[in-house]
């Protein structure tokens, strides 16, 4: 076997290993925002390369030299037709209804239950999802009455860490 052949046997390898990886561990690899570079393309590219590099000198007479720019142009055609075929159409398509604690710093919230000084109330979060509630304590060690918008500070504990909202001159929001 030439060192180009063990170099597409490779490529089919990584694409397979990478694919059951996925199959049983999810989507571990992340989520890139440049989507040319995702993963999934990336290794689709590097896969196909290495399936038309076999196919091609293995059952065509072309030199080494051509099947491997032939293969190079393949994997980047399979790569290519993967982004807007597969995952391109896939990306208008994910929504989710999960959210972690730590996305909640920073929203508005409304305060459903009185907070004491030194107390749990509760706080009502509009997600996209829908509404929350959630255990709400004063940042600021300061009663929170009912109705009054609050902004989430920090999130400990499963706890949301809130003071009241204001306006830019200083006057709170009720």
């Amino acid at each position: 076997m030439e060192w180009l052949e063990t170099l597409y046997v490779v490529c089919i390898g990584i694409g397979i290993i990478y694919s059951l990886l996925l199959l049983f561990f999810g989507d571990w690899s992340g989520n890139f925002h440049i989507p040319v570079l995702q993963p999934v393309i990336l290794v689709s590219g590097v896969t196909a390369f290495g399936g038309c590099g076999i196919l091609l000198s293995r059952l065509t007479a072309y030199a080494p030299g051509i099947v491997l720019l032939l293969s190079l142009m393949g994997g980047a055609i399979l790569a290519v037709l993967s982004y807007f075929f597969w995952i391109k159409p896939m990306e208008k398509t994910e929504s989710s209804t999960g959210y972690s604690m730590q996305e909640l710093t920073g929203r508005l919230g409304l305060v459903s239950t009185s907070i004491p000084a030194s107390g749990l109330g509760e706080v009502l979060v509009t997600m996209v999802s829908g509404t929350t509630h959630h255990m709400a304590s004063s940042l600021e060690q300061k009663p929170i009455p009912e109705g009054t918008k609050v902004v989430v500070v920090e999130v400990k504990d499963h706890v949301l860490y809130v003071v009241p909202f204001e306006k830019e001159n200083g006057e709170r929001v009720v």
